[in-house]
């Protein structure tokens, strides 16, 4: 009777987390779940170098590579879950050993972003949409961006630099800034770092 009623229980619970669109896992083995493009997703990773890259597949992908030989036995450890509801989703990345940590995750190119990170270097490329980035300490680099595709630019940081090529920005001490508007751009762009760089090419 106890079994069976384990069993009951064990099958609401997955259940329920079915029907809130959740999966998770770890990096100790591949990560991918079904996206769509034009997507709203929210990425919540611990420290570490995040790579964000668009691609053609409709899905999320996540890879990781811990440097340390010791670590590496500890890609468990690093525990990743995704829920999804009402065409948004939230990506959350936790755990596992504090340097030396190294995410990819592949996104449809077609993705708005919205991106927190307490510290590391994230690194966005081929996405097209709206992104908003905040990093405690550390850098943002974001690839391909043309003024023509934004409507709304605005780039800061606390103590660092902001460098914005396409712009002809280049600025670098305490509390530096870059805003930009237009009324022909699709998406906004909002970066900020307290201490670090910030590199819009």
């Amino acid at each position: 009777m106890r079994l069976a009623a384990g069993f009951v229980c064990l099958l609401v619970a997955t259940s329920a987390s079915a029907l809130r669109g959740e999966t998770s896992g770890t990096c100790a083995s591949g990560f991918t779940v079904p996206a769509e493009a034009g997507m709203r997703l929210s990425v919540y990773s611990k420290p570490a170098e995040v790579e964000l890259v668009g691609t053609d597949e409709r899905e999320i992908r996540v890879s990781c590579r811990l440097d340390d030989l010791d670590d590496s036995a500890r890609a468990h450890e690093v525990h990743i879950r995704f829920r999804k509801s009402d065409g948004a989703a939230q990506l959350s990345i936790t755990g596992g050993p504090s340097n030396n940590v190294h995410i990819t995750i592949e996104i449809p190119h077609q993705t708005h972003l919205k991106v927190r990170v307490p510290a590391g270097a994230i690194h966005i490329k081929d996405v097209a949409g709206d992104k908003d980035v905040d990093v405690h300490a550390g850098e943002v680099t974001i690839s391909g961006v043309s003024a023509q595709e934004y409507r709304s630019v605005d780039a800061s940081v606390d103590i660092g630099e902001v460098r914005a090529s396409e712009f002809s920005v280049d600025k670098g001490g305490f509390f530096r800034s870059f805003t930009r508007s237009s009324a022909e751009g699709l998406y906004r762009l909002d970066a900020h770092i307290i201490t670090g760089s910030i590199r819009l090419n």
